[in-house]
């Protein structure tokens, strides 16, 4: 069986940047107790494991009263980004409470997109966000943009929303599909010749879909790495799955262990989310390579599952 691991797999640098961070922190015990806003990223395995080293996850209407109760502490913003409403609460509370440390890891990428939502729009504009709705990334660039406001997940909710005389003014969640937001701009070009529009689509999460899509072209069998809740490794299963009927969505490599997806396969591609914990994805990968003792490599690993 051939194994074909794409380059791309695993943490971007954004996620990386704000994982290495928080580890680094636990490693010096200098900042109190570590929160941070929601979820750091979207992968339960990695959050589990924060949880168990001692990182506490908590909502905004959790802070003020835990900086009282705790004293020093530290809280992290995850790389989606917070509304531009709770940002200036913490920022407030930072200056209110000396010993609450604050500390920003939201995406560049996506602090790109809040500035540009900002700068761009008014009460003459229509925002455009091509974005999974209730994701966090998307309802924070939404609370930057003045003016009319919708986010729309595909061509036919555009299509439904009026823009009459204003300016629209078109952005994408960092993560989506960048083949469906060229046809967006193309759509809106067409019929609005005053149409403002930024590529806001990360060039990593542009690398991975490529790359993704060429495996699962040469591949008969087709694996995609991450959590459940993960916006971008959907967008790469649904890419994967038009290429290759025959791809399985995984956290773990536990979840290979009762299926028969990969009988009598000759090929088969891996690649993972912007989320996914290289250890998850050597796992997986080493279980795949070593198809000959397929079962004991998956008991062995079921024992020495590691996500960091």
């Amino acid at each position: 069986m051939k194994v074909t691991l794409s380059k791309n797999a695993g943490f971007c640098p954004g996620v990386k940047r704000a994982s290495d961070t928080v580890f680094s922190m636990l490693d010096s015990r200098e900042d109190g107790k570590i929160y941070t806003l929601g979820h750091l990223i979207h992968n339960r395995l990695y959050n589990e494991d924060l949880a168990m080293r001692g990182v506490g996850c908590i909502s905004i209407d959790e802070v003020e009263d835990k900086i009282r109760e705790m004293g020093k502490m530290t809280l992290v913003i995850r790389t989606h980004g917070i509304p531009k409403e709770e940002n200036e609460k913490l920022l407030a509370l930072s200056e209110k409470y000396p010993e609450f440390t604050l500390i920003d890891m939201t995406c560049p990428y996506v602090k790109r997109i809040h500035g540009i939502a900002e700068k761009n729009t008014s009460d003459n504009t229509v925002f455009l966000l091509f974005c999974d709705k209730e994701h966090p990334e998307a309802k924070g660039i939404l609370s930057y943009a003045k003016g009319e406001k919708y986010p729309f997940s595909n061509l036919s909710e555009l299509e439904k929303i009026e823009i009459s005389n204003k300016i629209p003014v078109l952005c994408s969640q960092t993560t989506q599909n960048k083949k469906e937001f060229e046809k967006i701009k193309n759509f809106l070009k067409k019929l609005y010749t005053n149409l403002i529009f930024f590529d806001t689509i990360c060039n990593v999460t542009e690398n991975r879909q490529k790359e993704a899509i060429e495996i699962a072209k040469g591949s008969d069998t087709m694996i995609v790495i991450g959590g459940k809740e993960s916006s971008n490794t959907h967008k790469l299963y649904d890419l994967c799955l038009a290429e290759c009927p025959k791809t399985l969505w995984i956290e773990s490599v536990t979840e290979l262990k009762n299926t028969d997806i990969f009988d009598n396969a000759i090929s088969v591609g891996i690649t993972a989310g912007a989320s996914t914990p290289d250890g998850i994805i050597t796992e997986v990968f080493k279980a795949m390579e070593h198809e000959n003792d397929f079962k004991s490599m998956l008991e062995d690993s079921l024992k020495t599952l590691h996500t960091g």
